[in-house]
């Protein structure tokens, strides 16, 4: 809240990236007295600063994102964690004009394990048709050209380009450009899993609240299924979103649901040989991010 008692923009955001532990770090935050993050999963990620594809879904309703945070009552630390501000080319800049003492977390993940995770989550969800992540992977650099995809894929441009976005450099970069760096704190997804409470602390402490606090802890090692066909998916996905609140749109809801559910069939592991080489593709970016950040990403290089 402002002095007048209306609700202010946050003063720290969780902006990436994408599949790296972000909605972790959200729970184990949100629990602490002093930090107020909207409580509704659907309500994280509410994307503000950011143009989908090249439009601002959210221009004229700032009110309405303001309205996220007007429960945060006297809370020192007030945020949100909406991973596509690390990956969509304005988003630093826009959130530093307007929140210029804005506080920044960045969680990054081993970019090779991170594009293979991105990719299942984008299938499952019902945005992506591709059949393979290499059939996925040989398409992107078509996809980053084209200019009709750009402003007419089902989701999100930067969620297609599966490789680039683990391009870490570059898009620190545009965080650093423009804030102190002793307003940016950068996190590990490794650390994330393997010390949690101690890594949580650290975030407590750039966020200027008790850093004693402890929060609840939980492992969810749930499951992931692939679709038994994943144009199908991507077919009911559609659907389920055009005619939704109809009972043709009910229908492919169900459906959907059904094509993971009841076959439960794993995701295999990444091809050896691609991993191979998309850690080689990696490497040199590896290197600047390691060399920006004073992380030692040495495990990320093996």
């Amino acid at each position: 809240m402002d002095k007048g008692g209306t609700p202010a923009y946050p003063n720290f955001f969780i902006v990436g990236a994408a599949k790296s532990g972000s909605t972790s770090l959200w729970m184990y935050l949100k629990q602490h007295p002093d930090i107020f993050m909207p409580e509704d999963i659907r309500m994280k990620e509410p994307a503000f600063f950011c143009k989908i594809n090249g439009v601002h879904h959210h221009e004229g309703q700032e009110d309405r994102y303001l309205d996220l945070f007007s429960d945060a009552g006297d809370c020192k630390a007030v945020g949100e964690a909406s991973t596509t501000y690390l990956t969509y080319p304005e988003s630093a800049a826009w959130i530093q004009r307007v929140v210029p003492d804005a506080k920044v977390i960045v969680i990054l993940r081993n970019p090779v394990g991170r594009a293979y995770s991105l990719y299942r989550w984008m299938v499952n969800h019902g945005h992506e048709w591709l059949t393979s992540f290499e059939a996925a992977l040989e398409k992107e650099p078509d996809r980053r050209t084209d200019a009709e995809f750009f402003s007419g894929n089902p989701h999100t441009f930067y969620d297609y380009l599966y490789f680039e976005s683990g391009l870490y450099s570059e898009q620190l970069a545009r965080y650093f450009g423009v804030f102190p760096a002793s307003q940016i704190k950068v996190i590990l997804l490794d650390d994330l899993y393997r010390k949690p409470l101690e890594t949580t602390r650290e975030v407590y402490a750039f966020l200027g609240v008790d850093d004693s606090f402890e929060p609840e802890i939980k492992v969810h090692n749930k499951a992931e299924y692939r679709p038994a066909s994943i144009r199908l998916h991507f077919l009911l996905s559609r659907l389920k979103h055009r005619y939704r609140h109809t009972r043709r749109g009910h229908l492919a809801e169900i459906l959907f649901d059904l094509n993971i559910s009841l076959f439960k069939l794993k995701w295999p592991k990444i091809d050896d040989a691609v991993r191979a080489r998309l850690a080689e593709a990696y490497r040199s970016d590896i290197q600047a991010t390691q060399r920006m950040t004073g992380k030692d990403l040495s495990a990320w290089l093996d």
